[in-house]
């Protein structure tokens, strides 16, 4: 597999909206590759143009993404085969598994996001191994000590629950599937949306708190959330993108390449009625730390130095 890295800086726009001394940091997918916006900068992380989703553990500084390859095509369909990587950023020891096609950060660590059924979040910590349990939920985040936990159990209607056993209703059904919803590292904040609802955030310490009515397009990836409540989020923008692959894109006609609206990275936060583009382009963000930031961009030095 090639691991090129490529160390790009490039003026980020993310800054005019977070109005703070230190730029927030956060990662997502831009043109099929990892980049990190971190204190105004973009950089590159990864070289490959294929990457499907991506994930970053804070606790364990660790980076996973998902890639894919066709394995089997007929005039109407095709099969493929996923890998995802898993890079130790202290010690830039990398690994490699074949799985299901997502990553997940939750529970302080990086997960699958549906196991081999499709039928349920997977349970095994990628990078350290180990299983945990949060019945009866099918689809569950938990924050980084796992002492929180919210989900979606099988006999709760699809409502979105806190506590083991749910205790807390958090929303009503409509949220069948696992990419809907997200917890912040410290269980405090929780986001959640539908294709028939806006954006929202419940707050253990306040009321939930939502989005005007037409940020509804926020199902596609992963929502990110942030423990002071500030979402992260890929939504569609009003320039036309060509698109090589779901996480491919820009607004380059490309021969052979599909049309539709391009996706851009989106911040909303309690207060805001609509959700602001930060990035024009990209998708499948995550809040990160500043100090895992630096170390995504130090791996990415070291492997364009090293020119793998």
């Amino acid at each position: 597999m090639n691991r090129v890295g490529s160390l790009v800086f490039i003026a980020s726009m993310a800054g005019s909206c977070f109005g703070q001394v230190q730029k927030p940091c956060f990662a997502f997918l831009l043109k099929g590759d990892v980049s990190v916006s971190c204190d105004g900068q973009r950089t590159q992380v990864t070289r490959h143009g294929d990457i499907d989703q991506l994930a970053v553990s804070d606790d364990l500084l660790s980076l996973g993404f998902v890639t894919s390859r066709i394995t089997k095509r007929t005039a109407i369909s095709a099969d493929a085969a996923y890998t995802t990587t898993l890079i130790d950023l202290k010690s830039e020891k990398v690994k490699t598994r074949v799985g299901p096609n997502s990553v997940i950060s939750t529970c302080g660590g990086i997960f699958w996001g549906i196991d081999e059924t499709r039928q349920h979040s997977d349970t095994r910590n990628l990078v350290t191994g180990d299983q945990i349990a949060t019945p009866p939920y099918n689809w569950f985040r938990c924050s980084a000590d796992r002492r929180v936990v919210v989900g979606i159990a099988k006999d709760s209607g699809g409502a979105l629950y806190e506590g083991v056993p749910p205790q807390i209703k958090i929303a009503p059904g409509g949220t069948r599937f696992g990419y809907t919803f997200n917890l912040s590292a410290d269980g405090s904040k929780v986001v959640y949306a539908t294709d028939s609802s806006p954006l929202c955030v419940f707050s253990s310490s306040g009321p939930t708190q939502c989005a005007a009515e037409e940020a509804m397009d926020t199902f596609r990836d992963v929502l990110s959330v942030n423990n002071t409540g500030e979402v992260l989020v890929a939504t569609h923008t009003e320039q036309g993108c060509f698109y090589k692959s779901p996480s491919n894109f820009s607004p380059t006609r490309t021969p052979g390449a599909g049309q539709d609206a391009c996706l851009g990275i989106g911040y909303w936060k309690p207060g805001l009625k609509t959700i602001e583009i930060i990035e024009p382009l990209g998708r499948n963000p995550q809040w990160i730390s500043p100090t895992t930031a630096k170390l995504m961009r130090e791996w990415a030095a070291h492997e364009a130095r090293d020119g793998k």
